[in-house]
């Protein structure tokens, strides 16, 4: 599968055929819950009230952390068979992209990890994660590979986010500047958020980057 992303990458994954699986042998349960869009909007106005430090990261290649439970093999990919090995195939022990389990799986593997990194779940949106030490409070935000850390001490961010990273690959975001098809731009103490790539590229998909606003 070829991707473009927003900000010009050019990205190739090796992609499961998941509809080909069957439920009860390939796979079980495929939920996998993420943070709610309210209750980030929510965090961005409390960061504003509060004057948090934000920083952003995304982990590369997230589904390929995921433990799998099931028993899943697949046939080699097209232009990479073993040459002599061409009947064989590959088992997989962590999950795919594809799989019908794979969001699921990575966000179990994500939540343990979050754990032994002193964070607890919240109860309200299982996409908020809250580290408290010596009456310093942190929330880590969470969408699938996507993740925001946030914070009034910024030396603490910064430090809670390097852990992380060292679990994980991860890309350094820096300063948030984009989550969830919002561009974010911080105004002094304001934070102001708006979805012009996204509506950029609606109009791009249906042909309507020309017409004009009436």
């Amino acid at each position: 599968m070829f991707n473009v992303k927003s900000d010009g990458r050019k990205k190739a994954q090796l992609v499961a055929k998941g509809f080909t699986q069957i439920e009860g042998i390939d796979f079980d349960q495929i939920f996998s819950p993420v943070v709610r869009f309210e209750t980030v909007q929510l965090m961005f106005a409390l960061a504003t009230l509060e004057n948090w430090h934000i920083a952003a990261l995304d982990v590369r290649n997230a589904y390929l952390y995921g433990k799998l439970e099931e028993e899943i093999y697949m046939e080699q990919p097209e232009g990479f068979v073993a040459k002599g090995q061409e009947t064989k195939v590959y088992r997989l022990l962590r999950a795919l992209y594809g799989l019908k389990q794979a969001g699921r799986a990575w966000w179990l593997t994500l939540d343990e990890s979050m754990s032994k990194l002193g964070f607890k779940r919240t109860q309200k949106d299982a996409g908020i994660f809250v580290y408290k030490k010596k009456g310093t409070r942190l929330i880590a935000i969470v969408y699938v590979d996507d993740a925001l850390f946030c914070g009034p001490d910024k030396v603490l961010v910064e430090k809670v986010k390097a852990a992380f990273m060292k679990k994980w690959e991860c890309r350094d975001l820096g300063e948030v500047k984009e989550f969830l098809g919002m561009r974010v731009k911080r105004n002094g103490l304001a934070i102001e958020l708006d979805q012009t790539v996204y509506l950029d590229k609606v109009l791009e998909r249906y042909g309507m980057t020309n017409t004009k606003a009436t």
